[in-house]
């Protein structure tokens, strides 16, 4: 039970603290976010690496991003943090990871 309550919070917080908008955004709203596309690396499940981010050419793993932002190629606004580099599939150290402070749909 005391495992249950600790996931429900952690994902309640993890949610939480990703901003988004559906909309489309304008620069002058969003200084710091650059654009990325958001594309699919194949099922986890099956080696591959699930939901990246392509920003600046460079491939990330994000570790909030939303279920509405689940569109391969999708095109959208972030500001992110740069965490550790992780795993993808059966390569160690692939990527780096991401925490998403914002996201917008471009």
């Amino acid at each position: 039970m005391k495992n249950l309550f600790f996931i429900i919070i952690t994902a309640l917080i993890v949610f939480s603290a990703c901003k988004s908008k559906g909309g489309t955004v304008s620069d002058a709203s969003c200084k710091s976010c650059e654009d990325a596309i958001i594309r699919f690396y194949g099922d986890p499940s099956l080696d591959g690496c699930g939901w990246v981010v392509e920003a600046s050419e460079i491939i990330y793993m994000p570790k909030n991003l939303l279920p509405e932002f689940y569109i391969d190629s999708l095109k959208v606004r972030i500001k992110y943090k740069v965490l550790e580099r992780v795993n993808c599939g059966l390569v160690k150290d692939a990527h780096l990871s991401i925490f998403i402070e914002e996201i917008y749909k471009k």
